[in-house]
């Protein structure tokens, strides 16, 4: 197959990532300065591919667009920016407009950040952010107008607060569980006693983010993806970050406390209190199917694909927690040789006996050719060597389970055959839930 494309994407486009972004803020309403259909395209593929996450305020295809013809791209959209700027202002009530950019605009010059300087020196609550979709992935997206947000909208010269956090690196509809597993975490880091802003939770106002230079530290909930984010917040607020990965169950969700202690002031006896609460409330639910697990003889090898968040946070989860052999994992971002050697690196932490085979591959055809060729180097005359198998992905890789016979449960974007609304994986509770969904597609014919 031709390296020149990619078959079934697993991410957006910039603009697309920009767009969810906003999209994900209460009362904020995005301007696309694109041509037709970009927007409607990012809106589509957000909702189908993120469990039908469905529309929040003035989004999907109620989407101001100034949808530029060939007229603009001759002579220049500044003038349509300008009256789309005008005219989304005098309709739609918000408390945070942003305007974006597709490819076309970028590519012929459109000077945007001027245009919306009009609006903003009349004190209009406008954002500007040139988020073509050839600058990157839904990721990049997310960076850019998170950038543009930290510069432009939230306050300078504030007093920092020494218990307070903003959570970074969890992409709106990238991450399909993304509303659930942020308040899981805030759950959590409040009883610990911190202050933690989240932004993109249905509950989230955009004070919150207009007041989150008082932050004390950035948690940043990846290797690679929010860095952008996090570099703004230190730069322009002096905010430093950490990056931790997102947790999932109870080993890694201790872990994940524990490594923020060192960073952040928490009560050793507060923070074990709450360990100590969280687990035995996790295995209290547990151990009542552990006989279920045993009994069935449920225990499998593991194929995971996703991103670079969840591809780990899956894989220790399954090796950590539920006793599964992970095989294979493909992390399906693209990443420069840098971000690769990062999530290589944070793989290699795991014990050597629970390292499974990494590749980093964006094609979903060429993942499945990938383990065939691992398989190949492993004949086993019983049949294969990873039977009984499990593979959790996205649901471009139901094919694949059904191609080794495999259970399957679709976990990473696009899920397109559930319907997501406050399920989380992360965190203790988020453990128990995967746990509890895995153990149910695998009984679910009987």
């Amino acid at each position: 197959m031709s390296s020149n494309f990619i078959e079934k994407p697993r991410y957006q486009c910039a603009l697309g990532g920009a767009l969810v972004t906003i999209n994900a803020i209460n009362r904020a309403v995005a301007i696309v300065h694109s041509a037709p259909g970009c927007a409607s395209a990012a809106d589509g593929a957000a909702k189908s591919g993120s469990g039908y996450w469905g529309t929040s305020y003035c989004n999907g295809r109620a989407t101001p667009s100034t949808n530029i013809l060939e007229k603009e791209v001759i002579f220049g959209g500044e003038s349509r920016l300008a009256e789309q700027i005008d005219s989304t202002l005098a309709i739609i009530d918000a408390d945070l407009y942003a305007v974006i950019t597709g490819c076309m605009t970028d590519i012929i010059g459109d000077d945007v950040q001027s245009i919306a300087g009009r609006f903003q020196a009349e004190g209009k609550p406008l954002v500007v952010a040139e988020t073509g979709g050839f600058k990157g992935n839904s990721a990049s997206g997310y960076d850019l107008i998170l950038a543009a947000l930290i510069d432009q909208v939230v306050e300078k010269g504030l007093a920092k607060v020494a218990n307070q956090i903003n959570l970074l690196g969890v992409i709106p509809t990238q991450d399909v569980f993304w509303r659930g597993n942020l308040l899981e975490l805030k759950r959590i880091l409040e009883d610990l006693g911190l202050q933690v802003n989240t932004f993109f939770s249905p509950f989230d106002k955009l004070s919150s983010l207009k007041t989150s230079s008082q932050a004390a530290l950035n948690v940043v909930l990846s290797d690679v993806h929010g860095l952008g984010a996090a570099q703004a917040f230190e730069e322009i607020h002096g905010i430093p970050f950490v990056n931790i990965p997102l947790p999932i169950g109870p080993t890694a969700t201790q872990a994940f406390l524990a490594e923020l202690a060192r960073h952040i002031a928490i009560e050793p006896s507060v923070l074990a209190a709450v360990v100590q609460r969280e687990t035995e409330w996790y295995y209290a639910y547990v151990e009542h199917v552990a006989e279920l697990y045993n009994d069935l003889d449920l225990q499998r090898f593991a194929i995971v694909v996703g991103d670079a968040n969840y591809s780990y946070a899956l894989t220790r989860f399954i090796a950590d927690d539920f006793g599964w052999i992970p095989y294979l994992v493909a992390v399906t971002d693209i990443l420069d040789d840098t971000g690769k050697a990062k999530v290589t690196a944070r793989f290699n932490s795991l014990p050597v006996e629970l390292r499974p085979k990494l590749i980093f591959e964006t094609d979903t055809s060429r993942i499945a050719t990938s383990l065939q060729e691992e398989l190949a180097k492993e004949p086993d005359e019983y049949g294969s060597p990873i039977s009984p198998a499990f593979v959790l992905g996205s649901t471009w890789d139901r094919p694949l389970a059904h191609e080794f016979k495999a259970g399957f449960l679709s976990v990473t974007y696009p899920v397109s055959n559930r319907v997501v609304t406050d399920q989380a994986y992360a965190g203790y509770r988020g453990g128990l839930r995967l746990a509890t969904d895995i153990l149910s597609t695998l009984i679910s014919n009987r």
